[in-house]
């Protein structure tokens, strides 16, 4: 399709791109977002497999290059690959879980189909399914979350996967060009693609990473993030486009997942 050409080209080339979503996907992010507010302080508490980094995270669990200056938002997080784990509890069973869960699958396609578009630019061959060791996190940042002593309730940082697709409930998200900051704005139905590190080595360094952040608003404002974050699978041996070299895809994506103040993830 003609939009999701330009859009690789544009990932290429800058590191940075958007598309438009189904009106599908859009309602299912509204209900991921309008629903969370009514989930109960104890569903979040018990619903947490923080080895996984699967299910609910408080707020400040997760940093984005200063440990002890994280980031001001709760998460949510949803691995399709960890659903067996989940069966027991009665959550999933919730209208914002089956929201997730079908948003997930929705953007899971979209991403196969634009990383299948980002290789054929380099001639490179396709990845095999990214589904498994990819994951959906929500991030909300409550309207009294804030300080006036941050600039960003997100600091400047790269993301450590393929692909980042990202649709935020209001302005904030900021590409970081130099010393300028570029606001990220987006129609309705749209969402935006940021390349992440991995994605820069696995180019042999031609697609750049989209360095970004999030500003803190200057009023009180609540402001929710639905992100997902593309990884390829474990078991694909990867290398570079152009060097041909293999990458030593454990080890990378592990570095850069525990670099945000993660539990390391049990890749097989």
């Amino acid at each position: 399709m003609t939009h999701i050409k330009a859009c690789c080209e544009s990932i290429v080339r800058t590191g940075f791109g958007s598309l438009q979503i189904s009106e599908a996907m859009l309602q299912n992010y509204k209900k991921i977002v309008d629903e969370y507010s009514a989930i109960s302080t104890a569903t979040k508490t018990s619903f947490s497999l923080a080895k996984d980094t699967d299910g609910f995270f408080p707020f400040g669990a997760e940093y984005s290059s200063i440990e002890d200056q994280p980031d001001l938002c709760e998460r949510f997080c949803y691995w399709p690959a960890h659903s067996s784990k989940r069966k027991a509890f009665e959550f999933i069973r919730s209208e914002f879980f089956a929201a997730v869960d079908a948003f997930e699958r929705q953007i899971s396609e979209l991403a196969q189909e634009l990383m299948d578009g980002v290789c054929a630019e380099f001639g490179a061959t396709p990845l095999s399914s990214l589904r498994a060791a990819s994951y959906l996190q929500l991030c909300v940042y409550g309207a009294n979350t804030g300080s006036d002593e941050r600039r960003f309730a997100q600091d400047p940082h790269e993301d450590g996967h393929l692909l980042s697709f990202i649709k935020p409930t209001r302005d904030g998200l900021v590409l970081v060009r130099g010393s300028s900051l570029e606001p990220v704005r987006l129609l309705e139905n749209e969402i935006a693609i940021l390349a992440g590190s991995l994605l820069t080595e696995l180019s042999d360094y031609a697609i750049p990473a989209a360095y970004h952040a999030v500003l803190t608003p200057r009023t009180s404002t609540a402001r929710s993030s639905l992100i997902y974050f593309v990884n390829p699978d474990a078991e694909q041996e990867l290398t570079g486009f152009f060097r041909h070299q293999p990458i030593d895809l454990k080890a990378t994506v592990n570095a850069r997942h525990t670099g945000f103040g993660n539990h390391p993830l049990q890749l097989t």
